[in-house]
C-alpha cells in the first residue's frame, strides 16, 4: 500500500476522483478491468472516489467536476478527444494531453517519430512486401487485429493498417511512470507469450504469458533501451505514463509503439513493471495523481 508521505502528496489536494472508463472501443472490457482495479487502490488510499463506466456519449461528461482519472483504451478515450473535452473545462485529468495522444494513438505517426529520432523500428509498408510480415490496424490497441502473415493467400479484405517486418525476437515492454515529477523508467519486463505472439488472449487470460521483470538483459542492451525510451517519451511530451513495446534481436532493439494509457488491469505489463520497482498500485496511482496535479 502506498506509504503515507506518498498519500500526503495529493490528500487534500483532490477533493474527489472520478474514475473513467469503459468507452466504446473492442477494448472496453479492459478499461472497465482497469477502472476497477485504479477504484480499488483509491480506496485503499481513502481518496474520495468513484467509478464512471462511459457508453461514449461526451453529454455524459459534463457531470465531471473534479479529477478524472482517464482509464480508456482505444478512441475515443485515448486519441485525444476526451483529454481535449477536459482541457476546455479546465478539469484536471491524468496521463498525456490531447495533442500526445493524437500522436500516440496512431502508430504509423509514432514509427515516424522514432525514425526522426534515428530510432530502430521495423520498416514499414502499405502493402506486403515480404513473408512473414506483420499487419497492423493504424489505430487501437491490445494487440486486437494484429496478425502475422505467412503467405499471400491469408492477407484480408483491404483494412485501414499497414504491414511491418516481422522481427523474430524476444518482446520487450518498457514502462515509463513520473515519480516525483521526473519520468522514471521502471525494469524492462520480457514477455513470454503462450502463442505465437502476444495477442488480445495471452495479454489478459491469467496464464495467457510469462512476464519476467526484470528482462535478462546485459548492461549495454538496458542502458540503450532505457535512454531511447525516455528519448521518445520526452519528444511526444507524454506526461505521468507510458508503455513502449517493442522487439529485441541479436542485441538491437526495434521500436513497435507508445501506449499513452497502459493497461492497469491484474495481469497488465506497467504494474508488474513498477511491483518490480518496488511500488505498488497505490504507488502508482498516488504519483498518476501527483503528476496531473503539476500539469
Amino acid at each position: 500500500m502506498g506509504s503515507t508521505s506518498s498519500r500526503e502528496k495529493v490528500k487534500g489536494k483532490i477533493p474527489k476522483v472520478v474514475v473513467l472508463c469503459g468507452g466504446t472501443s473492442p477494448e472496453r472490457e479492459v478499461s472497465i478491468s482497469s477502472g476497477k482495479n485504479v477504484l480499488n487502490a483509491l480506496r485503499n488510499l481513502e481518496i474520495n472516489s468513484e467509478l464512471m463506466v462511459w457508453n461514449g456519449d461526451f453529454k455524459e461528461l459534463e457531470s465531471v467536476k473534479s479529477m478524472c482519472f482517464i482509464m480508456l483504451h482505444g478512441s475515443p478515450g485515448e486519441d485525444g478527444s476526451v483529454q481535449r473535452f477536459f482541457e476546455e473545462r479546465d478539469i484536471p485529468y491524468t496521463g498525456s494531453d490531447s495533442k500526445s495522444c493524437e500522436i500516440t494513438i496512431d502508430k504509423i505517426r509514432t514509427k515516424e517519430y522514432f525514425q526522426k529520432l534515428k530510432i530502430k523500428t521495423p520498416n514499414w509498408s502499405y502493402g506486403p512486401i515480404s513473408f512473414p510480415c506483420v499487419f497492423k490496424p493504424r489505430f487501437g490497441g491490445s494487440s486486437i487485429g494484429v496478425r502475422i502473415i505467412f503467405s499471400e493467400s491469408e492477407i484480408g479484405r483491404s483494412e485501414d493498417g499497414f504491414y511491418e517486418d516481422y522481427i523474430d525476437g524476444r518482446e520487450i515492454t518498457v514502462s515509463i511512470l513520473d515519480i516525483d515529477g521526473n519520468p522514471t523508467v521502471l525494469p524492462i519486463l520480457e514477455i513470454i507469450p503462450k502463442g505465437t505472439f502476444y495477442d488480445y488472449e495471452s495479454k489478459y487470460s491469467p496464464d495467457g504469458s510469462k512476464l519476467i521483470t526484470p528482462a535478462p538483459l546485459n548492461f549495454w542492451e538496458r542502458n540503450e533501451i532505457e535512454k531511447a525510451a525516455l528519448k521518445v517519451y520526452k519528444e511526444v511530451n507524454c506526461k505521468g505514463f507510458a508503455r513502449i513495446d517493442g522487439i529485441i534481436l541479436d542485441g538491437e532493439f526495434y521500436f513497435l509503439e507508445v501506449n499513452a494509457i497502459p493497461g492497469m488491469t491484474p495481469t497488465s505489463d506497467l504494474p508488474a513493471s513498477a511491483r518490480a520497482f518496488g511500488l505498488e498500485m497505490e504507488d502508482v496511482v498516488v504519483e498518476l495523481l501527483d503528476s496531473a496535479l503539476r500539469r
